[in-house]
């Protein structure tokens, strides 16, 4: 069996400044979307909360090699609580890249807040993969 850990690094970011715009507000509109206003978390603007976050699976290629590891993504979380514009800021490789992608796509988010109302924000995610220490296999 394998254990798969997931971590919004929400609020390490905001404590350490981590892929976060913070303190600047609105990061901007990112091209291709339609969702218009991107912000950071910050300057009155609240972080979207997972509700419900299904963990990744390990890739078989991964599996083999008793790979371990984190990925981080940036993701945008629009004002309907769902992950936009995902982006692979720290690789992992071995297929796990994809796995991380794909179980954050399934995400969805109270989304974040600026002035009581529902905006998209910028957050980075961490996804780590780790085998069992009981098995140390797939």
């Amino acid at each position: 069996m394998t254990r798969t850990s997931i971590t919004m690094v929400l609020a390490f970011a905001l404590t350490a400044g981590i892929a976060l715009a913070q303190g600047q507000g609105k990061v901007g509109v990112l091209p291709g979307t339609n969702h218009g206003d991107v912000y950071s978390v910050g300057a009155g603007v609240s972080p979207p909360v997972p509700i419900y976050n299904p963990e990744p699976e390990y890739s078989e290629e991964a599996c083999k090699a008793k790979y371990q590891g984190s990925v981080t993504l940036q993701v945008v979380v629009n004002e309907k609580g769902a992950p936009t514009n995902i982006r692979v800021v720290k690789k992992l490789g071995l297929g796990l890249d994809e796995k991380a992608i794909e179980a954050v796509m399934k995400w969805r988010f109270k989304p974040g807040l600026k002035d009581g109302m529902p905006v998209s924000v910028m957050v980075t995610i961490e996804v780590g993969f780790r085998l069992a220490a009981e098995k140390k296999s797939c």
